[in-house]
């Protein structure tokens, strides 16, 4: 068999019909932006993180304690009256009672604070193990308040929130009781403001 075209000829071929389209198909594409000259942009640097004194651990010789003057020295009297009015607002706040434990299933943990007089009672609980509801309630002397609702975070974490105003004092307790299938992790927070 004959041979057709010799090898340098189909290169040749190739080279002076291929370059020409593809120079012919590729060109410089400027685009037209039109600027806002009401806009102003300022361009800073900013520090690399590597030079940052946390990440590369030169610590400050203060050990990075803030230094803003004499902390012994007493406030502002302009302060004084906005001390005052705080303490007064807030004297008989009590300190939210917080609970961490295991609770397996069916079991119930309870968070209690005596309270004195009529108050707001909020209670939180979370828990890591489900995310089904847990059964959250809040009470008051032995007789339940109100129920929270719960939320679900992911696939085996959850929460319930639940809040109600008292008419008196009396025994507060936020219980919750695992309703779940599996053991879970839970921390509960109670907390009281007097009105």
């Amino acid at each position: 068999m004959p041979d057709l075209a010799p090898a340098g000829a189909v290169s040749k071929f190739l080279i002076c019909v291929c370059v020409p389209v593809v120079a012919a198909a590729c060109h410089h594409h400027t685009s037209s932006t039109t600027t806002d000259p009401s806009v102003r942009v300022t361009e800073r640097r900013e520090r690399s993180v590597t030079e940052d004194p946390a990440v590369n651990g030169n610590a400050p010789a203060n050990g990075w304690q803030v230094t803003d003057g004499d902390r012994t020295a007493p406030p502002p009297a302009d302060a004084d009256d906005e001390v005052a009015e705080f303490a007064e607002k807030y004297k008989n706040t009590t300190a939210p009672k917080i609970v961490e434990a295991q609770l397996a299933p069916g079991s119930t943990r309870t968070v209690e604070l005596q309270i004195g007089g009529p108050s707001g009672l909020s209670g939180a609980a979370r828990w890591v193990g489900t995310a089904s509801a847990l059964k959250v309630t809040l009470a008051l002397g032995g007789s339940t308040l109100a129920s929270g609702a719960s939320y679900a975070v992911g696939a085996n974490r959850g929460g319930s929130f639940v809040h109600a105003r008292t008419t008196g004092g009396g025994h507060a307790a936020l219980v919750v009781t695992n309703t779940s299938s599996v053991p879970v992790r839970v921390r509960l927070v109670l907390t009281v403001a007097p009105q």
